[in-house]
C-alpha cells in the first residue's frame, strides 16, 4: 500500500508538488526543482535553510517533515553577481573560422555542423561557472562584439553551498549524481536561451561554447565519475582539455556547439583559476604576482621568477555567509558593510531592511571588533565588562550572553555575530592565510617581494582590504600591493574565446604550473594552527 501523500505550495513560484507524508521540506523543494538554498546539504549544521510559511511560522526546511498541505513563502531576494574583470588586450582570432565557400572549420579540426542560414555570423558563448553563480558573455565570433552578458545562481545550492556537500551526494549513487548534473544542465540551458534572447540572436547559431569553472562543477557537467575528487588527494579524473558537443552533453538548447573546456590545474584548482593567471599575464610578465580567488575553496597562484605554484584552501562557507548564525549570501538585504565607532552602523544591499550578514561585512565587522577589543587576537568574544572605558555605553549595550551561554554582538535588534561565528571565520582565515604562506614558503619569499596580490571573485571584489588584513585573511602582504581585479576568471573564459591562440598558450601555460596538495602537507597543517588567532594590530598599512 503506498504512502500517502500531500500537497506543497511553494511561492512566489507558484510550484505544486504532491509528496509522501514525512518527507522534509529540502527534499519536496529538490523534487520540486525549487532554488531553495541549503549551504550544508540539507546536514542540519548551518540554519541556512530557514523557511517560512504562509501563516508566517520558521522551520529548518531540512529537518521538518511534511505531515499535511503546506505553503511555503519563498524570498524573492536578488543576488549581487559579479560580471566583469578586467581584461588583456589580445588579437581576435576565433576557434571557429570561415572556410572554403562559407562553410566553417574549427581550428582545432573539430567537424562543425553548417550554420541554418549562412547570411548568419556564427556565435560564440564563455561561461564561468561558479559554486554560487554562472556568468554566459555571448559574442558574435567574426567581430569579437559582446552581445549579451547574464547571470543566473548556480541550482546546485540545494545541494549544498560548497563543493565537498555535493560531491557527498553526488557519490550517493547514480540517482543523487543525475539530480546534481541535472540541475546545471538546466542552469545552463536556461543561461543559453536567455543570454540569446537578450543580444536578439538565435542560440542555433552558438557554435562554441567554453566553460571554465573548479574541477567538481566540470566534472558533472561532462559526465566524468567524481570519486577521485571526493577523498585524498583529491585528482581529477581526467586533467582536460576536453572537446564535447553540445548535444552529447545534453545540452539541448545549443545543440549545434562545440563545447570546449580548458584544462585543470591540479586537485581543486580548476580551468577558472586558469583562465584567472592566463588573462593577468602569468608565465609571460616578470613580475612576483599572488592571486587569490576566495570561496568555499580559495585558490591561490603564485609566480616568482620561473616558478608557477598553485594551491587550493579548505576555507568552507563561513565567508559566504555559510555556517553563521544570522549569515546569507550576499542578496537583497544582506549587511554588506559594517562600521563601529560609538555605535555600529550598517549598510545593507538593496537599501533593504537586514536579514543577514553576508562576507564582505563579516569581515568588517571582524575587524572593527578587533579595532574596538571586543574580540581578542584568539578570538574570544568578551563581555561588556571586559572592555576599556573609553567604549562607548552603546557598544557595550550589544553585547549580551545568548541562550546557551556565550557572547554575542547585537548588530540589529535581531541579529547577531555569536561566539561560534567567530570561530568560524578563524577557520576560514586560518586556512586562506596558511595557504597563501606555504605558497611562499615554497617559493622562499616574503611579502616584500610581492609586486601584486591580486583579489579576484565576488567576494574579493566587495571586501575592505584593509579589514582583510586587520583579521589576517590575507597574511602580511602591503595594502598598497592589493588590487581587486573583479572576475578574473570570466574574463579569462572569454579571452579563451575569442583567441586559439590564446587558448593553445592557456593549454601550456596549465602544465607548468606546480600543484601543491595541502591536505597532504605538514607545512600547511603547521601553518593552518599558527593562523587561527587574529593579528594583535594592524597589518600592511
Amino acid at each position: 500500500m503506498s504512502a500517502s501523500k500531500v500537497r506543497v505550495t511553494f511561492k512566489p513560484h507558484n510550484v505544486e508538488i504532491a509528496v509522501p507524508a514525512g518527507t522534509t521540506i529540502l527534499e519536496a523543494a529538490r523534487q520540486a526543482g525549487v532554488p531553495l538554498t541549503a549551504p550544508c546539504g540539507g546536514n542540519g549544521r548551518c540554519g541556512g535553510c530557514r523557511i517560512q510559511t504562509a501563516s508566517g511560522e520558521e522551520f529548518l526546511a531540512c529537518r521538518t517533515k511534511i505531515d499535511q498541505p503546506l505553503t511555503i513563502q519563498m524570498g524573492g531576494d536578488q543576488m549581487v553577481v559579479l560580471e566583469e574583470g578586467e581584461p588583456r588586450a589580445f588579437i581576435l582570432e576565433p576557434a571557429v573560422l570561415a572556410g572554403p565557400a562559407g562553410a566553417l572549420r574549427h581550428q582545432a579540426g573539430i567537424p562543425l555542423r553548417d550554420l541554418a542560414d549562412g547570411a548568419e555570423k556564427p556565435l560564440g558563448m564563455a561561461v564561468d561557472l561558479g559554486t554560487t553563480t554562472i556568468v554566459g558573455y555571448l559574442y558574435d565570433l567574426y567581430s569579437g562584439r559582446r552581445l549579451g552578458v547574464m547571470p543566473v545562481v548556480n541550482g546546485q545550492r540545494i545541494y549544498g553551498a560548497d563543493v565537498i556537500s555535493r560531491l557527498a551526494h553526488a557519490i550517493k549513487g547514480p540517482d543523487a549524481y543525475r539530480e546534481l548534473r541535472g540541475a546545471v544542465l538546466q542552469d545552463l540551458n536556461q543561461l543559453f536561451l536567455g543570454c540569446c534572447e537578450q543580444g536578439g540572436v538565435s542560440p542555433r547559431f552558438l557554435r562554441e561554447i567554453v566553460l571554465v569553472g573548479n574541477p567538481a562543477m566540470m566534472h558533472l557537467v561532462l559526465n566524468l565519475p567524481v570519486e577521485s575528487l571526493a577523498a585524498v588527494p583529491f585528482c581529477p579524473y581526467e586533467p582536460g582539455p576536453f572537446y564535447r558537443t553540445a548535444e552529447e552533453l545534453g545540452l539541448e538548447s545549443v545543440s549545434r556547439a562545440i563545447c570546449y573546456f580548458p584544462p585543470f590545474i591540479g586537485g581543486f584548482v580548476g580551468s577558472d583559476a586558469l583562465a584567472a593567471a592566463q588573462v593577468h599575464g602569468f608565465g609571460e610578465r616578470q613580475e612576483t604576482l599572488l592571486l587569490v580567488d576566495i570561496g568555499t575553496n580559495g585558490e591561490i597562484l603564485l609566480q616568482f621568477g620561473e616558478q608557477l605554484l598553485a594551491a587550493s584552501a579548505p576555507a568552507g562557507p563561513a565567508l559566504e555567509g555559510g555556517n553563521i548564525a544570522c549569515g546569507k549570501t550576499a542578496v537583497t538585504g544582506a549587511i554588506h558593510k559594517v562600521t563601529m565607532d560609538y555605535d555600529v552602523h550598517l549598510e545593507v544591499i538593496g537599501s533593504a531592511k537586514p536579514t543577514g550578514i553576508c562576507g564582505s561585512g563579516l569581515v568588517d565587522a571582524v575587524a572593527e571588533m578587533l579595532r574596538l577589543g571586543i574580540i581578542k587576537s584568539d578570538g574570544e568574544l568578551v563581555k561588556a565588562s571586559g572592555l576599556p572605558p573609553i567604549t562607548s555605553y552603546k557598544i557595550k549595550q550589544r553585547l549580551v550572553t545568548g541562550a546557551d551561554g556565550l557572547n554575542q554582538l547585537m548588530l540589529t535588534d535581531k541579529l547577531y555575530l555569536h561566539q561560534k561565528d567567530i570561530r568560524e571565520i578563524q577557520l576560514a582565515k586560518g586556512a586562506v592565510a596558511a595557504g597563501i604562506q606555504v605558497l611562499m614558503d615554497e617559493a622562499g619569499i616574503g611579502e616584500k617581494e610581492l609586486n601584486s596580490l591580486l583579489l579576484a571573485g565576488g567576494f574579493g571584489n566587495y571586501l575592505n582590504p584593509a579589514n582583510a588584513l586587520r583579521m589576517g585573511l590575507l597574511g602580511l602582504a602591503p595594502l598598497h600591493k592589493i588590487r581587486q581585479v573583479g572576475n578574473a576568471a570570466g574574463s579569462g573564459a572569454c579571452m579563451i574565446l575569442l583567441s586559439y591562440p590564446e587558448r593553445q598558450r592557456a593549454e601550456k601555460l596549465s602544465l607548468r604550473f606546480k600543484h601543491l596538495e595541502l591536505a597532504e602537507d605538514c607545512r600547511y597543517r603547521q601553518q593552518f594552527i599558527s593562523q587561527l588567532n587574529f593579528p594583535e594590530k594592524e597589518c600592511g598599512v
